[in-house]
């Protein structure tokens, strides 16, 4: 069977509940069909099915129908069940019902250890394999790009574009009404959000968190609350709330406002155990030449809201299984070498420091490092791009003019292209040692006649003429003080 063949009549998908029910059991809560639930389907123990993460779980039950009606019918059906909802699943092989899995971390945490159920074969995950599930030999096959935005509600008092440090300071806490942010206009009590835990969407938003504060991780703020991931039920109606938010969900829900400024691309992935990623079953679904990565999935990833990744003969790593995060965002249809320009500017302060910044710009967010150069001698060697944007500090800059050039090195196995810009930055003499005493000792005397002259207006009778005596000696000693500022600057 070609996991190639034309589907045809594939795109045609039911909401019915179908076949599937849980037992009647009191102790199990009676299953709740989701608009992402596989339906009209009875699994069986042949077939691949798969639980967790909210992100992908549309995609993949696009995917899943596609599939199912495949002809000639495939040896093994995709059942696939959305995170949301309610209600416990009845599985083949399984004594009894299964909590609903909710979340990247929920569902791969089915397929290892005390919470194993070896009728689930696959997990959606949002974000990378972690060093648990690393050791439990868990691979991950990449299959779609998303990227991840701030959403507030279309009426939000939050700026247009929030930064990286900003969102530090928002959910650790330093900032706590939108007044605080350097430039905007509007106020109200900021009320962040962030998915549940064991969401792929809330462990990847942390890694950026903490990226951006440095390397060191933030601690969340008691304001911050937990929510479901890629619910708009907490934001659209608040113009205070702020939640990350996968573009693609937002996209396709359409109520909530995507912020500019912090942006960060991630692959989506299925995950499964480490025994079972040559079964043909998998790999004719998941692996470079599966169904997933196939021409006729591009289109339903894209319908999901994501874009499907280039495969291994494009240049990508569509299907590729891996226990590393994925850093090949090349996408089907988009693996031509993306051209980069750089921008360079450069300031100084006066005293030999100067600041070099290089932004690096393409269709994609660039990877890699720069290198500052000044003639054929480097001041700055592999600085690493941040957003797309290397910064270099220089002391110690002689007088004069100075003509910078920033050299980008994309990363290895990227599909970008290397670029160079320029900047002349001229540096003067700073203040002297003694202009800096002698204006501080001129600024001390103007606040003491200021002090003076707005006291005298306040004294009487032998206070007044005390403090006009004083007003005397301290505006002659000013006029000293600025003679000498005079002299020194």
């Amino acid at each position: 069977m070609s996991v190639r063949t034309t589907l045809g009549s594939a795109l045609a998908a039911t909401l019915a509940l179908g076949a599937l029910a849980v037992g009647s059991a009191p102790a199990h809560a009676a299953y709740v069909a989701d608009a992402d639930d596989t339906a009209g389907i009875t699994p069986v123990a042949t077939d691949v099915i798969g639980v967790g993460s909210d992100t992908s779980q549309h995609a993949l039950k696009l995917l899943g129908d596609a599939w199912n009606a495949a002809t000639p019918a495939p040896t093994s059906r995709l059942v696939t069940y959305a995170a949301t909802s309610g209600g416990d699943l009845t599985l083949p092989g399984e004594a009894a019902p299964i909590t609903r899995p909710n979340g990247s971390g929920a569902g791969k945490g089915r397929l290892y250890g005390a919470n194993n159920v070896a009728a689930i074969d696959f997990a959606r995950s949002s974000s990378t394999l972690s060093s648990d599930e690393i050791a439990a030999s868990l691979k991950q096959f990449p299959f779609a790009l998303d990227t991840l935005k701030m959403a507030v509600s279309k009426t939000s008092n939050a700026p247009a574009s929030i930064t990286p440090a900003d969102l530090v300071n928002i959910y650790n806490g330093t900032y706590d009404n939108w007044s605080d942010l350097p430039g905007s206009t509007t106020s109200g009590v900021i009320a962040p959000k962030i998915p549940q835990s064991g969401s792929g969407t809330r462990s990847f938003f942390e890694a950026q968190l903490k990226a951006a504060n440095g390397g060191t991780a933030v601690v969340l703020a008691g304001t911050v609350t937990p929510v479901q991931e890629h619910d708009d039920a907490a934001i659209k109606n608040d113009p205070n709330a702020i939640a990350p938010f996968s573009a693609g969900r937002a996209d396709l829900l359409g109520t909530l406002r995507l912020e500019g400024g912090f942006s960060a691309e991630r692959a989506l992935y299925n995950v499964v155990r480490g025994t079972d990623v040559a079964k043909p079953e998998i790999t004719a679904l998941f692996g470079p030449d599966g169904f997933l990565c196939s021409e006729q999935a591009a289109g339903l990833i894209k319908q999901a809201g994501f874009d499907q990744l280039a495969t291994p003969d494009d240049g990508g790593v569509c299907g590729v299984q891996t226990t590393s995060a994925t850093t090949d965002f090349s996408i089907s249809g988009d693996v031509a070498p993306v051209t980069t320009t750089a921008g360079v500017t450069g300031t100084h302060n006066g005293n030999g420091a100067v600041v070099l910044k290089a932004a690096i710009n393409g269709s994609k967010t660039p990877e890699g490092t720069v290198t500052f150069r000044e003639g054929g001698s480097v001041v700055k060697a592999n600085v690493p791009l941040i957003g797309g944007t290397a910064t270099a500090s220089l002391t110690g800059v002689p007088v004069g003019s100075h003509t910078y050039t920033a050299v980008y090195a994309p990363k290895a196995g990227t599909v970008f292209q290397p670029s160079t810009g320029t900047v002349t930055v001229v540096v003067t003499a700073g203040p002297s040692a003694a202009c800096t005493a002698a204006t501080a000792k001129a600024d001390t005397a103007q606040a003491k006649v200021t002090k003076l002259k707005s006291k005298l207006k306040k004294a009487k009778g032998t206070a007044k003429k005390k403090v006009k005596v004083k007003l005397k000696k301290a505006k002659k000693a000013l006029k000293a003080a600025n003679s000498a500022k005079a002299a020194a600057c």
